[in-house]
């Protein structure tokens, strides 16, 4: 997403990745995490704290100055961290923010053309606009190839009719990019992307989906009836499918989903961790029970893995580096042990874990959208399994 301009330097990465780090922890700490259980509670997306999050040019965090982002020299990495320090807040309001700096964005940026980038892609950088990447369908959800969503080709563009389910920003985007089908014989390289503002005529929102995990984050059912699509919102470099060009691009957003199950692992472990050191049971804090020190050292062990391959796949993608397997893994690895990380905070609490007064019933809710969300554990082994040869 970002143009390479220099050789990769290690030491350089982490002196980057650090500093940025520290700016964005300092902005969780102050803005978000106060808020994360009202957004929670509320369902609330969090317009403001969206924007002014946007304001700080966060958004812009994987894509070059020329483009209105910020020119980092190991963007993967940063923005990974993005990913990880803002779901250590609130896991809700870090997957909308992951959904606007990467993939809403990412289509636009590669394949749209000036008026696209003038209208939606610096906006949606600086906060101004919302976008929403549409893809999963009532009855198609990781078997892409069978969607229905149909774009038929007219007299200045496409014409557009199908719906969408499971899409995150749907009821606030502003502009929507679709995975549509123009030859349901080809499969998957019969599918393409278009970009659709949310004031077309015939577009329309079907319902706002209620969850019990990540409760900020909005989800959407969308409606296209007849919806216009010019050809210039047409994302197509020319190839025979522009979806295939963005799916193999778009790989590296798995290593974003393992970051917000990091994020979400590391804030249930510290507060496990605080919990332990404040609660006392037969005349002393329940962190000097071997049994609860134990416990904690398993969470530290797993979040240690998590980071470890999380990091370690983010690196890669700043290499240049082939990534399929490392993303997949990197989701299973932080999906399944931050989860784990979750249950066992959930134990730690005891009875206190189940009031919502307590922030690690949220925690474990929250840790069951990385394993679902951007493909299921299962669809990542299946990759995988592939790459083995089988």
């Amino acid at each position: 997403m970002s143009e390479k301009t220099k050789t990769f330097d290690v030491n350089e990465m982490r002196a980057e990745a650090d500093e940025f780090r520290r700016h964005v922890a300092r902005w969780v700490d102050e803005r978000l995490a106060p808020q994360a259980a009202r957004l929670d509670e509320e369902g609330d997306f969090g317009h403001e704290l969206f924007r002014e999050l946007g304001g700080l040019g966060y958004y812009g965090a994987m894509y070059p100055e020329s483009a209105g982002g910020s020119g980092l020299a190991y963007p993967y990495t940063c923005f990974t961290v993005l990913c990880e320090e803002l779901a250590r807040g609130s896991v809700s309001f870090a997957a909308s923010v992951c959904m606007q700096g990467s993939t809403a964005t990412h289509t636009i940026f590669k394949w749209g053309g000036a008026a696209l980038h003038e209208h939606y892609l610096g906006p949606a950088l600086r906060g101004e606009k919302i976008g929403a990447f549409a893809i999963t369908e009532p009855n198609s959800g990781s078997d892409a190839a069978s969607l229905r969503t149909r774009a038929t080709a007219c007299d200045g563009g496409y014409r557009l009719n199908g719906s969408k389910i499971f899409t995150t920003n749907g009821t606030v985007a502003d502009f929507i990019t679709v995975v549509a089908t123009t030859d349901p014989s080809k499969g998957l390289k019969g599918l393409d992307l278009f970009l659709v503002p949310a004031d077309s005529p015939g577009f329309s929102v079907g319902r706002k989906l209620g969850k019990f995990s990540v409760r900020a984050s909005d989800t959407a059912e969308l409606v296209f009836d007849d919806v216009f699509v010019p050809h210039d919102h047409h994302l197509n470099d020319g190839q025979a499918s522009g979806f295939l060009n963005a799916y193999k691009s778009l790989t590296v957003d798995r290593v974003f989903t393992a970051a917000l199950a990091l994020g979400n692992g590391r804030a249930a472990y510290d507060a496990s961790l605080a919990y332990a050191k404040e609660r006392s049971q037969f005349g002393q804090p329940i962190g000097k029970f071997q049994a609860v020190q134990f416990k904690l050292v398993d969470m530290l062990a797993r979040l240690e893995q998590a980071r470890l391959y999380t990091y370690h796949a983010a690196e890669l993608a700043d290499r240049g580096e082939p990534i399929t397997t490392e993303a997949a893994l990197s989701k299973i690895v932080a999906g399944d042990g931050c989860n784990e990380v979750c249950q066992m905070a959930m134990s730690l609490f005891g009875g206190y874990g189940l009031m919502n007064e307590y922030p690690v019933q949220r925690f474990l809710r929250d840790a069951y959208f990385p394993l679902v969300g951007g493909g299921t554990s299962d669809i990542m082994r299946l990759l995988v399994a592939r790459q083995l040869g089988f």
